[in-house]
């Protein structure tokens, strides 16, 4: 072992220059590896950096889109309910004034009735949308104008024309409604009101509305028939 040693002293000593240079190519080597290998850590770091700033970004779009996501919706949705709020205003006035129209109408036929073939009027005919899609809703308001009469009888018909598969066609709105025939049959005394929702028969298209009264309310109990016609949009009023 210490011969080794010795031998290994004799050849540094012998060969300095050589082992010199060889401590300076290895120190170099050493410094030149870990300079690289700072230099991809650095590298590593920066790019690692621009990721977390690029998330953070993204993080910041995520809730700024997020919240106004949630102002829009929260803003739809406040504009949803004041339409609502408003179309049922809407419909609630015109009701009233509906009422109103043939509240004023009854009485000024009753006080002054106009000149009419007989003393039945056909008043007014309203039709709207009924409480779910595809249904429909109708206000048919008749006046007896011979105060002296306690009642009077008349037959009342609603026939619906149009068209099925081409063809001309006609069906009874009061019998789609469930009236029954003994149910069409009508005592008036001063006014009736006759009201009913009925849906469209499959594969059928209206296109008019016909109101037929028969009764014996002419001069000395003559038979009259009223009529009266309105084309068919789904909604609509006849008013005299």
């Amino acid at each position: 072992m210490k011969l080794r040693i010795e031998n290994l002293r004799i050849w540094l000593v012998t060969h300095w220059k050589l082992a010199a240079a060889l401590l300076i190519v290895v120190t170099v080597s050493f410094l030149a590896g870990n300079w690289q290998l700072l230099g991809a850590l650095q590298q590593q770091t920066t790019t690692l950096e621009l990721q977390q700033q690029q998330i953070q970004q993204l993080e910041r779009v995520r809730s700024e889109s997020q919240r106004s996501r949630d102002f829009v919706a929260t803003e739809l949705a406040v504009e949803k309910n004041t339409n609502q709020l408003l179309q049922q205003d809407v419909k609630a006035l015109q009701q009233q004034v509906f009422e109103l129209k043939k509240e004023l109408a009854v009485y000024q036929k009753i006080v002054a009735p106009g000149p009419e073939s007989g003393t039945l009027v056909i008043d007014s005919f309203r039709l709207s949308s009924g409480s779910e899609a595809g249904r429909f809703q109708f206000s048919l308001l008749l006046i007896e104008q011979n105060k002296q009469k306690k009642k009077t009888s008349a037959q009342l018909e609603i026939k619906l024309k149009g068209k099925r598969k081409k063809r001309s066609a006609e069906v009874d709105l009061l019998k789609l409604a469930g009236f029954s025939p003994k149910a069409k049959r009508l005592q008036i005394q001063n006014f009736r009101s006759v009201d009913g929702e009925f849906v469209l028969p499959a594969g059928f298209t209206a296109e008019t509305l016909e109101i037929r009264l028969s009764s014996q309310s002419g001069q000395g109990g003559a038979a009259v028939t009223l009529k009266r016609e309105m084309p068919w949009d789904g909604q609509g009023e006849i008013l005299d």
